[in-house]
């Protein structure tokens, strides 16, 4: 990933699922000499981010950070299943690193 695309999954993570214009995120990314010239700078970035699968858009073309799949199975879930094979979960994220439900025994 660029440095402006993490700049701009930083800043949407700000708003918590919110859309937000492109002229907003433009102008709190970056340098602002570059907003100053191109308001809509970061236009083709963003398409490439929501063709990538990181942000979504909605009908007035406002970007959030795409939702997770709410009926996903954790890695911590898919141990406590049987049947489930590893292949199946998801990656381990920050959050669930830090869960110390299951402890590794050696």
């Amino acid at each position: 990933m660029s440095p402006e695309e993490v700049e701009i999954l930083e800043l949407l993570g700000r708003f918590r699922g919110n859309y937000v214009s492109v002229v907003e995120i433009s102008r709190n990314v970056g340098q602002r000499r570059r907003f100053m010239e191109d308001r809509f700078w970061c236009r083709p970035i963003l398409r490439r981010m929501e063709m990538d699968g990181l942000v979504e858009v909605n009908e007035f073309g406002e970007y959030r950070v795409m939702r997770r799949e709410e009926n996903t199975t954790s890695f911590w879930q898919a141990l406590d299943q049987p049947d489930m094979r590893l292949g199946e979960t998801t990656i381990i994220d920050l959050d669930e690193a830090g869960d110390t439900r299951h402890e590794i025994s050696s």
